[in-house]
């Protein structure tokens, strides 16, 4: 029961509020006693009732027409719902701890109503599950943000935003590559993904620091710019730090600033992992008054993040939608603060994980308007076979979420390469 209770709660938290989810779950579950086996039972509950709660929507309704979405009842039906019909948990007991859960003082929902509609859930679970997860259920404010995508847009992100993301490892030196004894998936000379739920720390080479994770989408950018060896690049919004490993890995000399001192901490200790040694700074870029200049600037901004929907879908979970001018705005003054610190011939590289244009190609567009020294250069496709896909028309490297050929799961993502001319 303290393991449902504490589902319950979080989910409410995350629907209510601004906070992430793994931010909540350390405050809530990590940093208390509880035993492996109900940490595991509540990542894998809240993140699936998450990532399906709009199909557990349409379920509800079949059962209760005006239940409130913001009730206890709601939150007591999508935790039991998740476990039910997307985990297969043993009804008896899903349906049990729920009605006792309801009793709960600090929750006190009406026993008898969750009872009826979770033995009607239980009684038709073969019909339930073939209720279709597609586009048009998705949250208008986002399908509106995506009209320009066309059909198979649509239908890739909507089959595959409900699967547990891949877990992608970068290693430094590519012969490496074979220490790895899990199922692999090679997705290029640098880089795996293991299919099989595996402990981080458990994998071979953890400790010795031969790599790091980083998703296969978010690494691609600076893999195919590749003429980093020996440049002096600050990396922008830097933590938690695959970039910065990456660039090191490649023979740069780093800066890494940003200003979220306990990612800083953990990039420091995986950075102390990897024998990787690196000029850090914990400062908010918008603040940093120094003049020197770099061969490369690494802009990673801050987006709504929503290329991370399968890690993060609280996006969609929320009752508050993203503040996109607020977003925005941040995201030029970065640009604005960065372009100074280019050398003349430099680059500028500006990456979000998101996809959505008015933080990628529009933000672009109007600061190349705005900035007439600076010039786009498009992405070169030819190093690896996946990547003539994610390079559009006018040379951005641009990704949704998707499932390549080879079944690896990918990340939503942005890039540009822009040039500072003399």
């Amino acid at each position: 029961l303290q393991t449902r209770y504490t589902i319950h709660k979080i989910l409410r938290l995350l629907r209510l509020d601004t906070i992430g989810f793994d931010e909540v779950f350390l405050e809530k579950v990590v940093k208390k006693n509880f035993k492996d086996n109900d940490r595991k039972m509540i990542h894998s509950v809240v993140l699936n009732a998450m990532r399906y709660h709009l199909f557990i929507d349409e379920i509800i309704k079949k059962f209760s027409t005006k239940l409130n979405k913001s009730s206890e009842s709601y939150y007591l039906l999508l935790s039991a719902i998740t476990q039910l019909l997307i985990l297969n948990f043993k009804d008896f007991a899903v349906i049990n701890s729920t009605v006792e859960l309801a009793k709960n003082k600090d929750i006190s929902a009406p026993e008898k109503f969750i009872n009826a509609v979770l033995r009607n859930i239980s009684r038709n679970k073969s019909k339930l599950s073939k209720i279709n997860y597609n586009f048009s259920r998705l949250p208008l404010w986002f399908t509106k943000k995506v009209s320009y995508w066309n059909e198979s847009q649509k239908n890739e992100f909507s089959k595959t935003i409900c699967e547990e993301p891949d877990l992608h490892i970068v290693f430094k030196n590519k012969k490496d590559l074979n220490k790895i004894s899990s199922k692999k998936i090679q997705t290029s000379d640098y880089s795996i993904v293991i299919k099989k739920s595996v402990t981080i720390n458990n994998i071979e080479g953890y400790n010795e620091g031969l790599w790091w994770v980083q998703d296969f989408a978010t690494m691609l950018p600076l893999y195919l710019i590749n003429n980093t060896k020996n440049k002096y690049i600050a990396d922008i919004c830097a933590a938690p730090g695959g970039k910065t490993f990456q660039l090191l890995s490649y023979g740069a000399k780093v800066k890494a600033i940003d200003k979220n001192v306990k990612r800083m901490e953990l990039m420091k200790k995986n950075l102390h992992r990897l024998k990787f040694n690196c000029d850090i700074e914990i400062k908010d870029f918008l603040k940093f008054k120094k003049k020197q200049k770099y061969d490369f600037i690494v802009l990673d901004a801050p987006c709504s993040s929503i290329g991370t929907i399968r890690r993060h879908p609280e996006i969609f979970f929320r009752k508050k939608i993203p503040d996109f001018s607020k977003i925005r705005l941040i995201q030029k003054q970065l640009l604005e603060r960065a372009k100074p610190l280019v050398k003349r011939n430099g680059f500028l590289i500006y990456m979000i994980c998101s996809f959505f244009h008015e933080e990628g190609i529009i933000q672009i567009k109007n600061f190349l308007k705005e900035n007439k020294n600076f010039s786009q250069i498009k992405f070169s496709s030819n190093k690896l076979k996946y990547t003539k896909n994610f390079i559009d028309e006018k040379g951005f490297y641009y990704v949704i979420p998707s499932k390549l050929d080879n079944h690896v799961l990918i990340d939503g993502f942005f890039a540009a390469i822009l040039k500072k001319n003399v």
